[in-house]
Protein backbone atom coordinates (compact mmCIF):
# COMPACT_ATOMS: atom_id res chain seq x y z
CA UNK A 1 0.00 0.00 0.00
CA UNK A 2 2.91 2.06 0.96
CA UNK A 3 4.57 1.59 -2.69
CA UNK A 4 0.86 2.61 -4.37
CA UNK A 5 0.60 5.63 -3.02
CA UNK A 6 4.54 6.56 -3.76
CA UNK A 7 4.29 5.70 -7.15
CA UNK A 8 0.97 7.68 -7.32
CA UNK A 9 2.47 11.01 -5.62
CA UNK A 10 5.17 10.60 -7.74
CA UNK A 11 3.64 9.83 -11.01
CA UNK A 12 0.88 12.73 -9.72
CA UNK A 13 3.73 15.56 -9.01
CA UNK A 14 5.59 15.18 -12.30
CA UNK A 15 2.16 15.83 -13.95
CA UNK A 16 1.28 18.47 -12.10
CA UNK A 17 5.25 19.68 -12.36
CA UNK A 18 4.89 19.63 -16.15
CA UNK A 19 1.32 21.56 -16.24
CA UNK A 20 2.76 24.21 -14.37
CA UNK A 21 5.66 24.52 -16.91
CA UNK A 22 3.43 24.37 -19.41
CA UNK A 23 0.56 26.81 -18.63
CA UNK A 24 3.69 29.38 -16.88
CA UNK A 25 5.24 28.96 -20.34
CA UNK A 26 2.37 29.50 -22.85
CA UNK A 27 -0.31 31.99 -21.06
CA UNK A 28 1.74 33.91 -18.27
CA UNK A 29 2.77 37.03 -20.38
CA UNK A 30 4.63 38.86 -17.17
CA UNK A 31 6.44 35.33 -16.06
CA UNK A 32 8.55 33.81 -19.21
CA UNK A 33 9.57 30.51 -19.25
CA UNK A 34 8.66 28.09 -16.67
CA UNK A 35 11.90 26.75 -14.69
CA UNK A 36 11.41 23.16 -16.45
CA UNK A 37 11.61 25.10 -20.38
CA UNK A 38 14.00 27.85 -19.44
CA UNK A 39 16.51 25.48 -18.06
CA UNK A 40 15.99 23.71 -21.40
CA UNK A 41 16.74 26.59 -23.61
CA UNK A 42 19.66 27.73 -21.44
CA UNK A 43 21.20 24.54 -21.98
CA UNK A 44 20.55 23.69 -25.62
CA UNK A 45 22.00 27.57 -26.01
CA UNK A 46 25.01 26.95 -24.58
CA UNK A 47 25.75 23.37 -26.09
CA UNK A 48 24.90 25.12 -29.67
CA UNK A 49 26.91 27.97 -29.27
CA UNK A 50 30.04 25.49 -28.28
CA UNK A 51 29.32 23.06 -31.14
CA UNK A 52 28.54 25.76 -33.88
CA UNK A 53 31.62 27.70 -33.21
CA UNK A 54 31.16 30.67 -36.37
CA UNK A 55 29.53 28.22 -38.38
CA UNK A 56 25.59 30.30 -37.87
CA UNK A 57 24.10 27.53 -40.37
CA UNK A 58 24.34 25.67 -37.11
CA UNK A 59 23.18 28.65 -34.55
CA UNK A 60 20.50 29.22 -36.56
CA UNK A 61 18.63 25.53 -36.00
CA UNK A 62 18.56 26.22 -31.92
CA UNK A 63 15.21 28.15 -32.20
CA UNK A 64 13.60 25.61 -33.89
CA UNK A 65 14.85 22.55 -32.36
CA UNK A 66 14.17 24.33 -28.92
CA UNK A 67 10.49 24.77 -29.72
CA UNK A 68 10.39 21.10 -30.89
CA UNK A 69 12.32 19.93 -28.32
CA UNK A 70 10.43 21.34 -25.76
CA UNK A 71 6.96 20.12 -26.79
CA UNK A 72 8.96 16.51 -27.20
CA UNK A 73 9.94 17.02 -23.43
CA UNK A 74 6.36 18.16 -22.13
CA UNK A 75 5.08 14.66 -23.85
CA UNK A 76 7.84 12.33 -22.41
CA UNK A 77 6.89 14.17 -18.98
CA UNK A 78 3.41 13.93 -19.30
CA UNK A 79 3.60 10.24 -20.25
CA UNK A 80 6.26 8.90 -17.68
CA UNK A 81 4.22 10.46 -14.98
CA UNK A 82 1.31 8.78 -15.85
CA UNK A 83 2.81 5.44 -16.39
CA UNK A 84 4.04 5.96 -12.53
CA UNK A 85 1.01 6.92 -11.78
CA UNK A 86 -0.94 3.67 -13.48
CA UNK A 87 2.20 1.16 -12.80
CA UNK A 88 1.17 1.64 -8.69
CA UNK A 89 -1.28 -1.13 -8.81
CA UNK A 90 -1.60 -4.55 -10.59
CA UNK A 91 -5.26 -3.54 -10.31
CA UNK A 92 -4.73 -0.69 -12.26
CA UNK A 93 -5.90 -1.11 -15.75
CA UNK A 94 -7.36 -4.90 -16.75
CA UNK A 95 -7.08 -6.09 -20.46
CA UNK A 96 -10.72 -6.76 -21.76
CA UNK A 97 -9.97 -8.73 -24.36
CA UNK A 98 -7.12 -11.00 -23.01
CA UNK A 99 -7.43 -12.10 -18.48
CA UNK A 100 -3.56 -12.47 -18.89
CA UNK A 101 -1.22 -10.27 -16.42
CA UNK A 102 -0.97 -6.42 -17.37
CA UNK A 103 2.95 -5.95 -18.03
CA UNK A 104 4.87 -2.70 -17.58
CA UNK A 105 4.73 -2.01 -21.33
CA UNK A 106 1.05 -2.80 -21.69
CA UNK A 107 0.95 -0.04 -18.44
CA UNK A 108 2.99 2.41 -20.79
CA UNK A 109 0.84 1.75 -24.16
CA UNK A 110 -2.10 2.26 -21.29
CA UNK A 111 -0.39 5.66 -20.56
CA UNK A 112 0.38 7.09 -23.89
CA UNK A 113 -3.00 6.18 -26.11
CA UNK A 114 -5.01 7.78 -23.19
CA UNK A 115 -2.79 10.32 -23.45
CA UNK A 116 -3.31 11.10 -26.93
CA UNK A 117 -6.62 9.99 -26.81
CA UNK A 118 -6.97 7.26 -28.99
CA UNK A 119 -9.79 5.79 -28.02
CA UNK A 120 -8.78 2.46 -28.07
CA UNK A 121 -10.66 -0.05 -25.99
CA UNK A 122 -8.46 -3.49 -25.41
CA UNK A 123 -7.57 -1.85 -22.15
CA UNK A 124 -9.85 -0.25 -19.28
CA UNK A 125 -9.30 1.17 -15.58
CA UNK A 126 -9.15 -1.37 -12.98
CA UNK A 127 -12.22 1.09 -10.65
CA UNK A 128 -13.89 3.80 -10.14
CA UNK A 129 -10.22 5.67 -9.01
CA UNK A 130 -8.48 4.82 -11.66
CA UNK A 131 -11.33 6.09 -13.81
CA UNK A 132 -10.99 9.32 -12.80
CA UNK A 133 -7.21 9.48 -13.16
CA UNK A 134 -7.68 8.15 -16.54
CA UNK A 135 -10.41 11.13 -17.41
CA UNK A 136 -7.18 13.52 -16.06
CA UNK A 137 -4.87 11.95 -18.29
CA UNK A 138 -6.57 12.29 -20.80
CA UNK A 139 -7.33 15.39 -19.70
CA UNK A 140 -4.06 16.46 -19.55
CA UNK A 141 -3.31 15.84 -23.09
CA UNK A 142 -6.01 17.57 -24.39
CA UNK A 143 -4.45 20.36 -22.42
CA UNK A 144 -1.23 19.94 -24.27
CA UNK A 145 -2.21 19.77 -27.45
CA UNK A 146 -4.41 22.70 -27.78
CA UNK A 147 -1.77 25.32 -25.60
CA UNK A 148 1.10 23.22 -27.78
CA UNK A 149 -0.46 24.33 -30.86
CA UNK A 150 -1.48 27.92 -29.51
CA UNK A 151 2.16 27.97 -28.87
CA UNK A 152 3.86 27.36 -31.96
CA UNK A 153 1.69 29.71 -33.81
CA UNK A 154 2.57 32.23 -31.31
CA UNK A 155 6.47 31.63 -31.67
CA UNK A 156 6.22 31.86 -35.07
CA UNK A 157 4.43 35.40 -35.32
CA UNK A 158 6.42 36.53 -32.90
CA UNK A 159 9.96 35.36 -34.93
CA UNK A 160 8.17 37.34 -37.93
CA UNK A 161 7.50 39.69 -35.92
CA UNK A 162 11.15 40.39 -34.90
CA UNK A 163 13.27 39.97 -38.16
CA UNK A 164 10.49 42.23 -39.79
CA UNK A 165 11.88 44.73 -37.05
CA UNK A 166 15.06 44.76 -37.88
CA UNK A 167 14.52 44.77 -41.73
CA UNK A 168 12.50 48.19 -41.27
CA UNK A 169 15.92 49.45 -39.50
CA UNK A 170 18.52 47.64 -41.94
CA UNK A 171 16.13 49.17 -44.86
CA UNK A 172 16.92 53.26 -43.35
CA UNK A 173 20.38 52.90 -42.94
CA UNK A 174 23.24 49.76 -41.99
CA UNK A 175 24.56 51.83 -39.82
CA UNK A 176 24.35 54.67 -37.76
CA UNK A 177 25.94 57.48 -40.03
CA UNK A 178 23.15 56.09 -42.60
CA UNK A 179 20.23 56.47 -40.90
CA UNK A 180 21.45 59.97 -39.42
CA UNK A 181 22.23 60.78 -43.30
CA UNK A 182 18.66 58.81 -44.76
CA UNK A 183 16.77 61.72 -41.54
CA UNK A 184 18.46 64.95 -42.88
CA UNK A 185 16.41 67.03 -44.72
CA UNK A 186 18.76 70.15 -46.08
CA UNK A 187 18.24 71.70 -42.45
CA UNK A 188 17.19 69.61 -39.28
CA UNK A 189 16.02 65.67 -38.75
CA UNK A 190 12.38 66.05 -38.54
CA UNK A 191 11.86 63.48 -41.31
CA UNK A 192 12.47 60.84 -38.94
CA UNK A 193 10.18 62.14 -36.74
CA UNK A 194 7.08 59.17 -38.07
CA UNK A 195 9.58 56.80 -38.28
CA UNK A 196 10.14 56.86 -34.44
CA UNK A 197 6.68 56.89 -33.44
CA UNK A 198 6.50 53.83 -36.01
CA UNK A 199 9.62 52.08 -35.03
CA UNK A 200 8.78 52.94 -31.34
CA UNK A 201 5.16 50.88 -31.01
CA UNK A 202 7.04 47.92 -33.12
CA UNK A 203 10.00 47.26 -30.51
CA UNK A 204 7.33 47.77 -27.53
CA UNK A 205 5.50 45.09 -28.63
CA UNK A 206 8.85 43.07 -29.67
CA UNK A 207 10.20 43.40 -25.74
CA UNK A 208 6.41 42.14 -24.54
CA UNK A 209 6.78 39.05 -26.80
CA UNK A 210 10.33 38.81 -25.71
CA UNK A 211 9.40 38.49 -22.04
CA UNK A 212 6.22 36.57 -22.73
CA UNK A 213 7.92 33.80 -25.11
CA UNK A 214 11.64 33.79 -24.10
CA UNK A 215 12.35 30.84 -26.50
CA UNK A 216 12.33 34.25 -29.16
CA UNK A 217 15.97 34.31 -27.85
CA UNK A 218 17.20 31.46 -29.55
CA UNK A 219 15.65 32.17 -32.87
CA UNK A 220 19.37 32.94 -34.09
CA UNK A 221 19.93 33.70 -37.88
CA UNK A 222 22.96 34.34 -39.88
CA UNK A 223 21.26 37.42 -41.91
CA UNK A 224 22.77 40.89 -40.15
CA UNK A 225 19.51 42.55 -41.53
CA UNK A 226 17.52 41.13 -39.40
CA UNK A 227 19.37 40.01 -36.48
CA UNK A 228 17.92 42.60 -33.52
CA UNK A 229 21.33 41.93 -31.96
CA UNK A 230 23.04 44.33 -34.34
CA UNK A 231 20.10 46.10 -35.69
CA UNK A 232 19.57 47.62 -32.07
CA UNK A 233 22.77 48.98 -31.25
CA UNK A 234 22.56 50.57 -34.86
CA UNK A 235 19.48 52.49 -34.37
CA UNK A 236 20.17 53.27 -30.75
CA UNK A 237 23.78 54.74 -32.08
CA UNK A 238 21.81 56.70 -34.08
CA UNK A 239 19.27 57.77 -31.26
CA UNK A 240 22.26 58.74 -29.32
CA UNK A 241 23.96 60.94 -31.95
CA UNK A 242 20.07 62.76 -32.88
CA UNK A 243 19.73 63.37 -28.74
CA UNK A 244 23.22 63.78 -27.51
CA UNK A 245 25.47 64.60 -30.56
CA UNK A 246 23.24 67.04 -33.15
CA UNK A 247 22.99 70.73 -32.58
CA UNK A 248 19.70 71.91 -30.52
CA UNK A 249 18.21 73.64 -33.97
CA UNK A 250 18.85 70.59 -35.84
CA UNK A 251 17.12 68.09 -33.51
CA UNK A 252 13.72 65.96 -34.47
CA UNK A 253 10.90 65.91 -32.34
CA UNK A 254 12.28 65.19 -28.67
CA UNK A 255 8.82 63.69 -27.26
CA UNK A 256 9.30 60.92 -29.91
CA UNK A 257 13.15 60.52 -29.57
CA UNK A 258 13.02 60.37 -25.93
CA UNK A 259 10.23 57.03 -26.39
CA UNK A 260 11.96 55.68 -28.52
CA UNK A 261 15.18 55.48 -26.45
CA UNK A 262 12.86 54.63 -23.07
CA UNK A 263 11.64 51.73 -26.07
CA UNK A 264 14.94 50.45 -26.02
CA UNK A 265 15.80 49.97 -22.69
CA UNK A 266 12.65 48.66 -21.97
CA UNK A 267 13.67 46.02 -24.42
CA UNK A 268 17.05 45.85 -23.23
CA UNK A 269 15.67 45.30 -19.71
CA UNK A 270 13.81 42.55 -20.65
CA UNK A 271 16.80 40.42 -22.28
CA UNK A 272 18.95 41.08 -19.06
CA UNK A 273 15.77 40.23 -17.07
CA UNK A 274 15.52 36.45 -19.02
CA UNK A 275 18.44 36.32 -20.96
CA UNK A 276 21.57 37.79 -20.74
CA UNK A 277 23.97 39.85 -18.82
CA UNK A 278 25.66 43.32 -19.23
CA UNK A 279 28.87 43.07 -20.87
CA UNK A 280 31.87 44.03 -18.35
CA UNK A 281 32.35 47.53 -20.71
CA UNK A 282 30.19 49.61 -22.91
CA UNK A 283 29.60 49.29 -26.39
CA UNK A 284 32.02 52.17 -28.24
CA UNK A 285 30.93 55.37 -28.80
CA UNK A 286 29.52 56.30 -32.37
CA UNK A 287 32.64 58.28 -34.38
CA UNK A 288 31.13 61.49 -35.61
CA UNK A 289 34.23 62.23 -37.65
CA UNK A 290 32.69 61.74 -40.87
CA UNK A 291 29.34 63.70 -40.21
CA UNK A 292 31.08 66.51 -38.96
CA UNK A 293 33.18 66.37 -42.18
CA UNK A 294 30.31 66.08 -44.62
CA UNK A 295 28.41 69.36 -43.02
CA UNK A 296 26.23 67.89 -40.69
CA UNK A 297 25.71 69.91 -37.86
CA UNK A 298 27.13 67.60 -35.17
CA UNK A 299 28.66 69.18 -31.88
CA UNK A 300 32.31 68.69 -30.98
CA UNK A 301 33.60 65.09 -29.82
CA UNK A 302 33.97 66.10 -26.17
CA UNK A 303 31.18 68.01 -25.76
CA UNK A 304 29.32 64.11 -27.29
CA UNK A 305 31.38 62.16 -24.60
CA UNK A 306 30.28 64.58 -21.64
CA UNK A 307 26.49 64.15 -22.88
CA UNK A 308 27.26 60.38 -22.84
CA UNK A 309 27.94 60.38 -19.53
CA UNK A 310 25.74 58.58 -17.05
CA UNK A 311 24.74 56.39 -20.32
CA UNK A 312 27.47 53.62 -19.51
CA UNK A 313 24.82 50.76 -18.27
CA UNK A 314 22.77 50.62 -21.42
CA UNK A 315 26.08 50.78 -23.46
CA UNK A 316 26.93 47.75 -21.44
CA UNK A 317 23.88 46.55 -21.77
CA UNK A 318 23.80 47.06 -25.80
CA UNK A 319 27.39 44.96 -25.97
CA UNK A 320 26.24 42.16 -23.58
CA UNK A 321 23.29 41.74 -26.17
CA UNK A 322 25.44 41.12 -29.38
CA UNK A 323 28.24 38.98 -27.28
CA UNK A 324 24.65 36.53 -25.79
CA UNK A 325 23.80 35.98 -29.37
CA UNK A 326 27.48 34.85 -30.64
CA UNK A 327 28.46 38.26 -32.68
CA UNK A 328 31.10 40.71 -32.02
CA UNK A 329 31.03 44.29 -31.59
CA UNK A 330 33.00 44.63 -35.04
CA UNK A 331 30.06 43.00 -36.86
CA UNK A 332 27.98 45.77 -36.10
CA UNK A 333 28.18 48.30 -39.02
CA UNK A 334 29.16 51.05 -37.79
CA UNK A 335 30.42 54.84 -37.90
CA UNK A 336 32.85 53.60 -35.22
Amino acid sequence: MTNLIIMVVIGLAIVILTIVDIVWTTLWVEGGAGFITDNLSKGTWFVMTKISGNNRKILRLTGPLLLIGTLFMWVVLLWFGWFLVFSASPQAIMNTSNPQAISWHNVMYYSGYTLFTLGLGDYSPGGPYWQLLTALASGTGMLFFTFGASYIISIVGAVVDKRSFSSSISEIGKSSEEIIKAAWNGKDFSDIDLLLMNLSDNLSKVAVKHKAYPLLHYYHTSDKEKTMSLTVPTIDDALSILAYGIEDRAKPNGILLKKFRNGVKDYLDVLEETYMTKANDPLKLPDLTKLRKAGYPVVADDVFEKNMKGHEERRQQLLGFVLKDNWKEEDIVTSK
